[in-house]
Order: structure tokens, then C-alpha cells, then sequence
């Protein structure tokens, strides 16, 4: 056998402690406070109105006041005295012209005996347009006032942790190198 030499090598190796990163979010969620005024209606209204005047009315129908009554009454009976001096006064002129040599005291005898015929109209009672209304409408006001919305935000900040991650390098296997001669051991004893 011849002489060897051997090598035997064992590289080195290297190894890689590896501590993850931690990183940590902590966010509470924000407030939000909502206050709402509510819209106001106010509605105004007034209410309608009818008038109804029957003043014209209750005169046709006689239906009159005392103090129309008595006032109407009044006059009247001034008119019928007046007239009845009117007449008195026209008979007595009558009777006294005896030189136009007419039969007076005939002619005033005729006349209260045979009275000339009455006027006769036609009267709608009650009269047209006696009854007189007046309409007011109703009267409507809306009136609006708009509400609000007050909001509140309230955020809160993000808490954030973080821790860096780690790696070291250490040397897991060293290197080695052997070196053996064979075959330079010779055995003399034999």
C-alpha cells in the first residue's frame, strides 16, 4: 500500500436565531354624540267669518224696533195732521169763494163719499237684496322652524406597540480540517 494522505474537511456552518417582530394596534373606536332639535310647526288659523245682515229684511216684514216704530209712527201721524189742515184749509177756501157760484158743499160731500181709488203696487216682500252677507274666508299661516342636528366626534388615538425583531448569528458547526497519513506505519514485527 502506498502512502495516502487523507483530508477529511467539515465546513463551518452558521446558524440564525430569528425573534419575529411584534407590533400591536389597540384603537378604541370613536365617539359620536348625535342631538337632534326637532322641526316646529305653528300653524296660525283664523276662522271664517259669515255676517249675514237682516236689517232690510225685518223692515219689509214689519218687524222694526220700538224706536223705528215710534220714529215712523211720529212722522206719519205729522203727515196725516198736516194733510187733514191741508184739507180743512182747501175746504174752507172751497166754501168761502161763493162768487164763482159753484156748488162748493156738494163737491166736498162727493169727494169724502166717494174717495178716489187707492193706489195699488205690487210689493215682493221681502225685497230684492234685503238680505245682505259678507263672507270672510279663513285665514291660514303655516309658519316652519327647521331643526338642527348638533354632533359630537369625539376620535381617540391609535395606541401602537412595536417591538423590532431579532436575528443573531452564531456559529452552529465549526470548521475542522483532518489530515491523516496513511500507509507510513510499517509493522516490523512480524
Amino acid at each position: 500500500m502506498f502512502p495516502q494522505i487523507r483530508i477529511n474537511q467539515t465546513h463551518a456552518q452558521i446558524g440564525l436565531r430569528k425573534t419575529e417582530p411584534i407590533q400591536e394596534l389597540e384603537q378604541r373606536p370613536a365617539q359620536l354624540a348625535l342631538k337632534q332639535q326637532p322641526a316646529q310647526m305653528s300653524i296660525d288659523r283664523k276662522p271664517a267669518v259669515l255676517e249675514i245682515n237682516q236689517e232690510q229684511l225685518r223692515y219689509d216684514l214689519n218687524m222694526k224696533t220700538p224706536s223705528t216704530f215710534s220714529t215712523e209712527n211720529a212722522a206719519e201721524a205729522r203727515n196725516a195732521a198736516l194733510e187733514a189742515v191741508a184739507t180743512i184749509s182747501q175746504e174752507g177756501d172751497q166754501l168761502a169763494a161763493i162768487e164763482h157760484k159753484k156748488d162748493a158743499l156738494n163737491n166736498i160731500i162727493t169727494s169724502k163719499v166717494n174717495p178716489r181709488p187707492a193706489d195699488t203696487t205690487i210689493k215682493f216682500i221681502p225685497s230684492h237684496g234685503s238680505v245682505k252677507l259678507n263672507f270672510t274666508p279663513t285665514e291660514l299661516k303655516i309658519n316652519w322652524e327647521r331643526g338642527g342636528v348638533q354632533a359630537d366626534y369625539t376620535p381617540f388615538e391609535t395606541v401602537h406597540n412595536y417591538t423590532p425583531g431579532k436575528i443573531e448569528v452564531y456559529l452552529r458547526q465549526k470548521q475542522q480540517l483532518e489530515i491523516d497519513f496513511v500507509g507510513l506505519n510499517v509493522n516490523s514485527k512480524s
